[in-house]
């Protein structure tokens, strides 16, 4: 019993004397273990994220004769996991705009949001005039470069076309604010997969039922490729007489490729 007591005794002493060692841990290396609060999240209360939670895959806008067609599936991915089937992900904006955005859904919302704001400032004025889809272009551009700057972005690629005075236009937004113009745009993963075939099929005079087609094809292609992609597309259309959004449909798909029924049969790999 005596050595077992005298161990007990030794180790009750030598839990008092380092709890006593961390009381004594001076004010300086205490702060030093808390994370720093910044003025804005001490005045809201909260915190706000700099990644994205649910998110939307690729956007494809192309000019045709008449205007500008867009089109994007429906899904809204929870990180890897499909969580939402009905997103809408493209919006008229104003009288000669569409809108469409990959990424953060909820970003996109707020998007929407100062642009409703923008819309209404400029509809007050009453002079008979009304911003256009370049205007809306530029001001995204600023919005987007500004959050940025601010280390507070806005997890969205955004597609911007619309039709002013017979005028065709069809531009690109990145979340860090680089912006461009072009015949034709994509998003997200269709940037790598729907763009070269776009470059090599798009041609100046497509009509509506081509330009559809074309869509279709880089839509296809994204399915198949694209883990986050849904088979339920919506494609919309802007010309001089307005916007049209149509409802969402499938395609038909079809895989029995040898590639994708036994991948590792005979080669290395599919691509």
């Amino acid at each position: 019993r005596a050595p077992r007591a005298a161990a007990d005794i030794a180790r009750r002493r030598e839990e008092t004397r380092r709890r006593g060692e961390g009381m004594r841990e001076s004010p300086a290396s205490m702060d030093a273990a808390v994370p720093p609060v910044s003025s804005g999240e001490a005045a809201a209360g909260s915190e706000r994220t700099l990644y994205p939670y649910v998110t939307g895959t690729s956007v494809i806008g192309v000019k045709f004769k008449d205007g500008i067609l867009m089109a994007a599936d429906t899904g809204g991915s929870y990180g890897s996991t499909l969580r939402y089937k009905g997103v809408e992900r493209i919006k008229p904006i104003g009288k000669h705009s569409l809108l469409g955005a990959s990424g953060e859904i909820s970003d996109f919302q707020e998007i929407l949001r100062y642009l409703d704001e923008l819309i209404l400032y400029d509809n007050m004025w009453d002079d008979g005039n009304s911003l256009g889809p370049k205007e809306i272009h530029n001001y995204l551009n600023r919005v987007m470069y500004n959050r940025r700057n601010k280390f507070d972005p806005l997890w969205n690629s955004l597609v911007l076309g619309g039709v002013k005075n017979g005028q065709k236009y069809l531009g690109m937004v990145t979340m860090l604010g680089a912006h461009f113009e072009d015949n034709h745009v994509a998003t997200g993963f269709g940037n790598h997969l729907a763009v070269p075939i776009l470059r090599a099929e798009w041609k100046e005079d497509l009509s509506f039922e081509e330009a559809v087609k074309l869509l279709e094809k880089c839509l296809l292609v994204l399915l198949y490729r694209d883990r986050s992609s849904i088979n339920k597309f919506q494609i919309a259309k802007i010309t001089e007489e307005g916007a049209t959004i149509y409802p969402p449909y499938s395609l038909k798909t079809f895989w029995g490729f040898s590639a994708f029924q036994n991948p590792s049969k005979g080669a290395e790999g599919t691509w």
